[in-house]
């Protein structure tokens, strides 16, 4: 079994390349992982023969020309949230409603000295009951917290629309608040400047594994799916299971990662978040029992 994986740690790359041979193991096979240079360019390994899987982040550079050009390989995509139109590709996510219920309980705990509501930046503003908001919201009530985020749109950042701020009701623009912010939509180009003069921790809800331009703010983000992607993709291939055009929900050990854990009041938040994470899976911890009373 030949895999190319666009794993960039060492450390991930040791712990795709062990599992890769475990799984085919137990088929009898031998594994090998390829990776690509350093200038990341997986093409030159695409082209090699005999190989069976390509294991890759969504935002690696020209991945979807590649699986074009490439219809005889078998490509399984990280953290690409939108339908994949390719027999020859798989998206692999995090499940998004519990995603964003984490977000909004971190951000909340983040928030969790201050007297103002933390931020989501928003390309629109969302209504009550849309399923984005309402999972933000009842990690907030989870976390204890009473109040409303306040949202702002992007254009508010970056100034390309001079009502942008304003609620259904006619509020005016409101500015960034509280010790946090939830990044729930992309930012524009000139909006990080904007984001950056708040001085918020950030935290971030998509997929990708590029840093954004504001990465050392960022305390926490979706974790890697690649080790237990590895493992779930490579069994399918091995048995004869593997189907593309599909969008599959990876249950990976953690939906999270703390990436500054001194940013939160608890010093042990990564340890509670396991815990959570791991009542989460178990169903002990609903999070639609605390979307009542959401709003905007």
């Amino acid at each position: 079994m030949s895999v190319v994986s666009t794993a960039q740690s060492e450390a991930e790359q040791q712990s795709v390349a062990k599992l890769a041979q475990e799984v085919a193991g137990k088929q009898g096979l031998s594994a090998d992982v390829l990776y690509p240079a350093q200038d990341g360019d997986v093409a030159k390994l695409a082209s090699q023969k005999g190989l069976d899987l390509v294991l890759a982040s969504a935002d690696t550079p020209q991945i979807a020309e590649l699986a074009k050009a490439h219809p005889e390989l078998r490509f399984s995509l990280l953290g690409d949230t939108s339908d994949p139109e390719l027999s020859n590709v798989r998206h692999l996510v995090h499940d998004r409603a519990r995603v964003l219920f984490i977000a909004g309980y971190l951000a909340a705990e983040a928030n969790r000295t201050s007297n103002q509501p933390f931020t989501v930046v928003v390309k629109e503003l969302r209504a009550a009951d849309d399923p984005d908001w309402q999972m933000i919201m009842a990690g907030m009530h989870y976390a204890g917290r009473k109040d409303v985020p306040v949202q702002v749109p992007v254009s508010a950042l970056d100034g390309t629309d001079a009502a942008a701020g304003q609620t259904a009701a006619g509020q005016g623009a409101r500015p960034l608040k509280g010790l946090s912010a939830v990044l729930l939509d992309p930012l524009s180009e000139k909006a990080w400047a904007g984001l950056g003069a708040g001085g918020q921790w950030l935290i971030r809800t998509d997929e990708k594994t590029a840093a954004l331009p504001l990465q050392d703010r960022v305390i926490a983000q979706p974790a890697s799916l690649y080790e237990t992607a590895l493992e779930q993709e490579a069994e399918l291939l091995v048995s004869g299971k593997w189907t593309g055009q599909q969008k599959v929900i990876v249950e990976g050990t953690r939906s999270y990662r703390i990436n500054n854990a001194s940013a939160f009041a608890d010093a042990g938040m990564d340890v509670r978040l396991e815990l959570i994470e791991e009542q989460l899976k178990s169903g002990a911890i609903k999070p639609d029992q605390y979307t009542a009373g959401v709003g905007q």
